[in-house]
């Protein structure tokens, strides 16, 4: 800064205008104070003599009050012989407390100024023997005035401590107006008066500024060394400038006084005055408010799955401090990018390819408050329409700012950013998958990635995590660290153009739901694409297998029943799979629903476990079933995993009608020959019904011989034959061995069917004929050899008799019957 020095001759001045021109002055006259107005009087005058309109007082002790006329002589740096500290102390009590009406201050005054000039005669002059101003006042005003006597002399010892301190005055002053810049705002500022006046106060003028305090541009209550802040304002048609001022201060009181002199009389001081000076200064350099904003720029994502633009955008100043507004906030200055779409990644040039296409239009603003000290976000008004490379081009221009604004900027001033900064450029990627829908335990599951256009120049990286689904868990929320099952692969797929790839999976250890999530990455990691959670398409089901049955619907007794079992879906490659089957006899009362419990098992398979490798249908083992009536199948499939233990995976349910066999009561039913002669063989023919395939039974014919005419009696002492057993594997018709009678007589044939339900077990009776049953009797006839009568005559002349025998015979037999099953 430019020091102006204000070298003020004031002394100088003074003197000169005491020498050539001291002026007679007319007589001083009394002013305020107490005592007697005479040129010689017992105890005086103490107050003030009026000369020339001011109040001055006596500088002398002991010398005669100045009644005559007297002369002016100006200002005095060397009156009545004082040194520059008295003159001084003396100037500053009768400018400052001297130039009044009050007669106690007047008074106190008064004698201040005398011991300031001789401290001896002030205080003996009136005969006080003592050696302070209080008690020469008291010897004093006791007389003449005593009501103030007590006032003057407190008074006057602080008036004369007060001036006594004083330094004597300067009478001259160097210094300057210093003006600082903001570098941060060139219309920011402060300015210093600086001068060797400490203490002196005054009025500062600028000019092209105001004071940011105030808002004008002047300011009365300036001090030496304090920084004023200040704000510029450029001139019209100015950009730049320079702030300047003017000064003009007043420091401490002068080291003279107004010097009077009465002939014959007392020398008087009047008012001396302070010392005044002017300052001045102006900027050093001129204050440029041109400044020439750029913006950087930062998207928030690299790569995003869509929706907007988003940019981080920085403001700063190539050139020059950011400007300010007059009230201190920062130029809004507005920035506009146009994005651009490309197929491929965009490369640093500096103008857009003619290929981009134009998708959007962004623009931002800054804020009075915050200017380029912060970044701002902004974000495209629409969703970005689809896949491909998206790239702003930010510019600022002279033309799209508001008047104050623009006129910060130099003229037609355009900033522009190049096309293809990396900082600018976000990818919406094309990355789709599909997973293997179905995988059975103990298989590998995979999953296709997808990876079209567009793609960075240097591909993508893919891999993939799989989760499994827990039970009662949205697949949408099972994507957690804790169900994380496999990710991989160590080595990531890289895929350098559209396609897709196959990521190899874990093996599926368990049933149940899992779901992928594929995941792609740019050469640096950065991720590209991460696929969502519990997506259908990236859902691989490991579901248990279903089995449906269908039992044979009869059987015989004691024949081999089965089941037939149909088993859909994927069985699992590892462990063990198989099926298991139980049969319930149903009890008579009881819902085919309730009727499976461990009391009505009659038959379980899992000693002969059928294995099942694949879907499929599934024969049970053969069951023999040893009792009439319904019986439920339940079927159950089960796993083992290598190492673990078995798990059911589904059981059927009981009573159903498809899983039902009906095991048929047997049934015999009989017809022997007719007729035979004595001697000649004879038989009976059975059909049995009701009789299981394979099954170990046999039929034993009995023959009853009866005389002609006597009811049917079949019991010991009519048995004649009772044949070899014959074997019986199943229903169908079977004939008794050969039977030769050598007794002429009726015949009567009974039948027992009977069998064993295991081997070596004891036979058990199916069923026993009745004596005398219809199509059971064979007639032996005597005459087949002899030629008489037949039998069946015979018969017919008993025919009453026959019948009454026949049933009771069928009491006896049937009695029989019912003891033989029991």
């Amino acid at each position: 800064m430019k020091r102006v020095l204000a070298a003020l001759l004031v002394l100088a001045a003074a003197v000169v205008a005491a020498a050539v021109s001291i002026m007679p002055a007319s007589a001083a006259s009394p002013g305020t104070g107490f005592g007697e107005w005479a040129s010689s009087t017992r105890y005086g005058w103490h107050g003030s003599m009026a000369i020339s309109g001011m109040h001055t007082y006596c500088i002398f002790p002991g010398r005669p009050l100045p009644t005559g006329d007297s002369v002016d002589n100006g200002l005095s740096p060397n009156a009545a012989g004082l040194d520059p500290q008295r003159l001084t102390a003396i100037n500053m009590l009768v400018s400052t407390y001297g130039q009044t009406d009050d007669p106690v201050q007047a008074a106190a005054v008064a004698w201040a100024v005398k011991a300031i000039a001789n401290w001896n005669e002030s205080l003996h002059h009136f005969g006080y023997p003592g050696d302070t101003l209080q008690g020469a006042i008291d010897w004093v005003f006791r007389h003449v005035a005593p009501d103030h006597n007590g006032a003057v002399q407190n008074l006057a010892a602080a008036y004369y401590a007060e001036a006594m301190a004083l330094p004597a005055g300067q009478t001259t002053a160097t210094g300057s107006l210093q003006f600082a810049t903001d570098a941060a705002s060139p219309l920011r500022g402060t300015v210093t008066a600086v001068a060797d006046a400490a203490g002196a106060r005054g009025r500062i003028t600028l000019q092209n500024a105001v004071f940011a305090d105030t808002g004008e541009a002047a300011r009365d209550d300036a001090q030496i060394g304090v920084a004023y802040d200040i704000l510029a304002s450029a001139p019209a048609g100015g950009t730049r400038f320079r702030v300047s001022g003017e000064g003009h201060f007043i420091g401490g009181f002068l080291p003279v006084v107004r010097h009077f002199t009465t002939p014959g009389g007392q020398d008087t001081a009047g008012p001396g005055g302070r010392l005044e000076f002017p300052l001045a200064g102006a900027d050093e350099q001129e204050r440029d408010t041109t400044f020439d904003p750029l913006v950087t720029t930062q998207v928030v994502s690299r790569y995003i799955p869509g929706g907007a633009y988003v940019d981080d955008v920085t403001f700063a100043s190539a050139r020059g401090t950011w400007a300010r507004t007059i009230d201190g906030g920062y130029l809004p200055v507005t920035a506009i990018a146009t994005l651009y779409r490309t197929e491929t990644e965009p490369q640093l040039t500096d103008a857009p390819p003619t290929d981009a296409e134009e998708v959007a239009e962004l623009e931002v603003t800054t804020d009075p408050a915050i200017g380029p000290t912060a970044p701002y976000r902004v974000e495209s008004a629409d969703p970005l329409p689809g896949p491909g490379f998206y790239t702003a081009v930010w510019r600022i221009e002279r033309s799209r700012q508001s008047p104050e604004t623009a006129a910060a900027f130099t003229a037609d001033y355009v900033w522009q950013e190049r096309f293809g900064v990396q900082s600018q450029i976000t990818m919406i990627p094309e990355v789709s998958s599909r997973a293997d829908a179905l995988v059975a335990v103990g298989d590998r599951m995979s999953d296709e990635v997808i990876v079209g256009a567009p793609l960075p120049t240097s591909g993508v990286l893919v891999t993939a995590s799989v989760f499994r689904v827990p039970d009662g868990v949205a697949a949408t929320d099972a994507c957690t660290t804790e169900n994380l099952v496999w990710q991989g692969p160590e080595e990531p797929l890289r895929v350098t153009e559209p396609g897709s790839v196959r990521v190899s999976g874990p093996v599926v250890p368990d049933f149940g739901t899992y779901v992928w999530r594929e995941r792609a990455a740019d050469a640096e990691g950065r991720l590209i694409h991460e696929g969502a959670c519990g997506v259908e398409s990236e859902t691989t089901r490991a579901a248990m297998p279903t089995v449906s049955t269908r039992a044979v619907s009869s059987v015989g007794l004691g024949g081999a029943a089965v089941d037939m079992a149909l088993v859909e879906g994927l069985v699992p490659t590892t462990g063990t799979t198989w099926l298991s089957f139980e049969v319930f006899q149903a009890p008579e009362g009881v819902t085919p629903a309730e009727a499976c419990t461990p009391e009505t098992r009659v038959a379980e398979t899992s000693a002969s476990p059928v294995a099942v490798t694949a879907a499929g249908e599934y024969a049970s083992p053969a069951v023999r079933l040893h009792a009439a009536g319904v019986h439920y199948w339940v079927e159950s499939l089960w796993h083992m995993p290598e190492g673990g233990e078995a798990r059911l995976l589904a059981r059927g349910t009981c009573g159903l009608a498809e899983e039902t066999t009906v095991v048929e009561q047997p049934a015999v039913t009989t017809r022997a020959v007719e007729h035979a002669g004595v001697g000649d063989p004879y038989i009976d023919r059975a059909t049995v019904t009701g009789l299981g395939d394979g099954v170990d039974a046999q039929l034993v014919f009995s023959v009853f011989h009866n005389e002609p005419g006597t009811e049917p009696r079949c019991d010991a002492e009519t048995l004649e034959h009772r044949t070899s057993p014959v074997a019986v594997s199943a229903s169908g018709e079977y004939v008794s061995p050969d039977v030769t009678s050598a007794e002429a007589g009726t015949k009567l044939w009974i039948a027992e069917l009977a069998y064993r339900p295991v081997p070596g077990a004891e036979l058990v009776v199916l069923h026993t004929g009745t004596c005398g049953e219809e199509g059971e009797t064979t007639f032996v006839d005597m005459l087949a050899i002899s030629g008489g009568p037949s039998m069946r005559t015979v018969a017919g002349l008993g025919v009453g008799a026959l019948a009454l025998g026949f049933a009771a015979a069928s009491v006896v037999a049937f009695r029989r019957h019912r003891t033989q099953l029991r």
